[in-house]
């Protein structure tokens, strides 16, 4: 998790700004928090619900966020809001480098390990991802109507959040794609030899749309500087 000391020395995390972000919209309660982060931020930044309740609390503590008690019935419950304090640790946040893309998929984790496993149990964990993502691209047809209809919950701000909806989108379709044709191949893998299948392999890197290196070092590949940035911005 990357960690931002702020210029009060406050230890502030990629949760910590989420959620500023979040109440810099509008003033949520815990429960409206954790539902947002249920519908849109746990596919970028997946965090338990129990942390989101500690986090508001801290960022309470650090005046950052003030709560305000209301009544709903016989019900009362805490919304918060942003403070002027907070909105400016917002700002002053997105000074900063961003964080290198990365990804949490446990489904690449087990195909990594498929040769200690059975073909049934790696096939298995790929057509769960192939359904997940199905079941998302029917969430996000339904995201996409709500705001084409006027109906969105931060309708005024669709010229951001139809930025988002591409991205999620062009991901799912993506992931669809990619478990289909991972399925059709490791569904011939029984009935090839180790040969067979690494010939096979070598078809399906080529066809790969990516660009090679005119003059190859001969060196094993070293991943970019850039994935092991990490944001930091101490008191000036």
């Amino acid at each position: 998790m990357s960690i931002v000391v702020s210029k009060d020395n406050r230890r502030l995390t990629t949760t910590s700004y989420s959620l500023l972000a979040q109440l810099s919209l509008r003033p949520w309660s815990t429960y409206e928090l954790a539902q947002q982060k249920v519908r849109y931020f746990r596919y970028v930044w997946p965090r338990a619900e129990s942390a989101i309740y500690r986090e508001v609390k801290r960022l309470a503590e650090d005046g950052l966020v003030e709560g305000t008690s209301e009544r709903t019935g016989r019900r009362s419950r805490t919304v918060y809001s942003i403070t002027d304090e907070g909105l400016t640790e917002l700002h002053a946040w997105l000074d900063t480098p961003v964080s290198p893309f990365a990804m949490e998929f446990e489904g690449m984790i087990r195909l990594f390990v498929a040769e200690i496993g059975t073909t049934d149990q790696i096939l298995n964990a790929i057509k769960q991802v192939r359904t997940d993502a199905r079941q998302m691209l029917e969430f996000g047809g339904e995201v996409k109507h709500e705001y084409l209809t006027g109906q969105g919950a931060l309708q005024d701000q669709v010229y951001i959040r139809a930025h988002a909806i591409d991205f999620f989108i062009s991901l799912l379709n993506m992931m669809d794609e990619w478990t289909t044709r991972t399925i059709d191949e490791m569904q011939t893998w029984d009935s090839r030899t180790l040969e067979e299948k690494n010939e096979r392999a070598l078809e399906i890197l080529e066809s790969v749309p990516v660009r090679m290196p005119q003059t190859p070092t001969g060196e094993t590949p070293v991943a970019p500087r850039t994935q092991t940035r990490r944001r930091r911005r101490t008191s000036s």
